[in-house]
């Protein structure tokens, strides 16, 4: 059945999801190159790089929540 812990893991792994996109996305855009092309390069890296932090995340953050 569904515990208490099981839902605040959840709402502290999905802020910490978000975090690391938004952070990932805010860093990309400051630092994009001019015109279309390097606002595409700029998004390809963002969502590379939040996409390696999110499996880093999931992976550390469920070790910490469910090694027991």
């Amino acid at each position: 059945f569904l515990e208490f812990w099981d839902v605040g893991s959840g709402l502290v792994k999905g802020a910490v999801f978000g975090f690391l996109v938004a952070l990932s996305g805010c860093y990309f855009g400051m630092t994009s190159g001019r015109g279309a092309q390097g606002v595409g390069e700029a998004t390809k890296s963002a969502v590379v790089l939040a996409s390696v932090l999110i499996l880093a995340a999931n992976y550390l953050l469920t070790e910490a929540f469910f090694s027991a």
